[in-house]
């Protein structure tokens, strides 16, 4: 470690009697071993800052938060449950809507898979169309045409209904002796959804139940008295809490200890 190598060079006669008539004596060549040198780093560019515009269009995306209207509306509220008859005439004088809103009604169960069905007193405010299924109907599902809600059909369609069940199935449309729609008197029982029946279940993954029942236009009697069906149909047994809302609005949620259905 340090020491010089010595190198030798060998010259042919001939160079050497050149170097001699020159006068350049042949001299040994001695050299240090260099150490290789380290590349040096490259230099690291300063990153400049965000300008002012792109941080507020950040800022601006992540930002969450209900408008001043649900806002002055959720202040109205106090922290605790409201009977039936309060919390409809309350949620009238929070909702703030240009249009006329679904009122809609949110249980927490305490047991799983509830269900049934129910002829709400004054209808849900909803036109729902409902169609008997007739050879005119088979004609609209091979056009891939739905213009109803509900379909009605008496068991000696069914074999023709079965060809379109990947069209009726995922939206809910099949004829379904559970749920009524299959029927021996289907006039009779396009009357009744016509009329406001609807069929209410659970969630199937969570205790949790959600219905719509009725319009904020609807009077406060209607709309008591649809919530105290659905109620009565559920059982209050089965519910450890309940709320009403509609479209928009902070909910309201609802005492049901006293309630006499």
């Amino acid at each position: 470690m340090g020491k010089k190598k010595i190198a030798l060079v060998d010259l042919s006669q001939s160079e050497k009697a050149e170097l001699k008539a020159t006068g350049v004596r042949s001299q040994k060549i001695s050299f240090k071993a260099k150490k290789p040198q380290e590349p040096e780093p490259a230099p690291i560019e300063p990153i400049e800052p965000a300008s002012a515009k792109a941080t507020a269009r950040q800022r601006k995306r992540v930002k969450h938060g209900r408008s001043q209207r649900y806002l002055d509306a959720k202040a109205k509220l106090k922290d605790e449950a409201y009977p039936v008859d309060q919390a409809v005439a309350l949620l009238k004088e929070i909702s703030r809507v240009k249009f006329d809103p679904s009122v809609e009604l949110h249980l927490n169960l305490i047991v799983d898979k509830v269900g049934g069905e129910l002829q709400l007193p004054h209808g849900t405010g909803k036109t729902v169309r409902v169609e008997i299924a007739s050879d005119k109907t088979l004609v609209k599902l091979n056009d891939n045409k739905i213009d109803f809600d509900v379909l009605i059909a008496a068991p000696m369609m069914m074999p023709k209904l079965a060809k379109y069940a990947k069209i009726l199935g995922p939206k809910g449309l099949m004829p379904n002796p559970k749920n009524g729609t299959i029927s021996s008197d289907p006039e009779a029982a396009a009357k009744k959804f016509a009329g406001g029946l609807i069929h209410y279940k659970s969630e199937p993954k969570a205790p949790l139940m959600h219905l719509v029942v009725g319009k904020l236009s609807f009077t406060d009697k209607d709309l008591i008295d649809n919530l105290r069906a659905v109620i009565d149909s559920v059982a209050i047994k089965n519910i450890s809490a309940a709320f009403i809302c509609s479209s928009m609005s902070p909910s309201i949620r609802l005492n049901l200890q006293g309630e006499t259905l």
